[in-house]
């Protein structure tokens, strides 16, 4: 697991291990398709981390936006403790079932739960009843936006071959063009989600480690 924020890599180093394979393709639409694989890998695997710096509480307000670095957005969060307690994410619909008895996101009294209903924000489940500095701590998963240039240096020392596969699959599987071969392009995308199952075990196995009480869940 890479943890944000060190080192980065240009796009175009990825660029060998792909055009080699789709020599036709322009670098400029090459980028493209190494980029959009190194969002849907980070989006996939929650393997690129950011601790973000403790937020501060705020009696009766649920909801926090969470900043992340520079031309990343947030994925969703790994880990997330109320001062020591940790919080346990849930979608709106698992609350719901929850607080059968009532409005979930109207409850207000110590925090139990996390969940997200927009991007970048994270709704804390009941909503807290005092302030307090400080005391909100979240690791979460970013990936690249569609504006970014580069991408961690860890994920690319770790993961390019990987990233390289997603790349050829999006170029091969283009319509109409000198390079298109829909063979190839599902042989690419299947080594692709090989090497993303690969990471996610890789990924949760080092949850585990860190943490026996760790509660993960990929949110949509």
């Amino acid at each position: 697991m890479t943890q944000a924020y060190g080192f980065s890599v240009s796009y175009d180093q990825f660029l060998p291990r792909v055009l080699q394979y789709v020599p036709d393709a322009s670098e400029f639409i090459a980028i493209d398709a190494i980029k959009q694989a190194c969002i849907e890998f980070c989006e996939r695997t929650y393997y690129w981390q950011y601790t973000v710096p403790a937020i501060n509480i705020v009696n009766g307000q649920a909801n926090y936006i969470i900043n992340t670095p520079a031309d990343t957005k947030l994925v969703g969060p790994i880990q997330a403790y109320f001062n020591t307690l940790l919080l346990i994410p849930k979608s709106p619909d698992e609350l719901a079932d929850i607080y059968r008895m009532g409005a979930w996101d109207q409850l207000q009294g110590s925090p139990q739960y996390i969940t997200r209903t927009i991007k970048p924000e994270v709704l804390l489940v009941p909503i807290p009843y005092i302030t307090q500095p400080g005391a909100l701590y979240l690791r979460t998963a970013l990936a690249p936006t569609q504006d970014s240039t580069e991408i961690d240096s860890e994920i690319y020392e770790q993961w390019a071959d990987a990233i390289a596969w997603g790349a050829r699959a999006r170029l091969l599987a283009q319509p109409r063009q000198d390079y298109t071969d829909k063979a190839g392009a599902i042989e690419a995308a299947k080594m692709f989600n090989y090497h993303i199952n690969r990471a996610r075990i890789q990924m949760n196995k080092g949850l585990t480690r860190a943490s026996t009480r760790t509660e993960f869940q990929r949110w949509a």
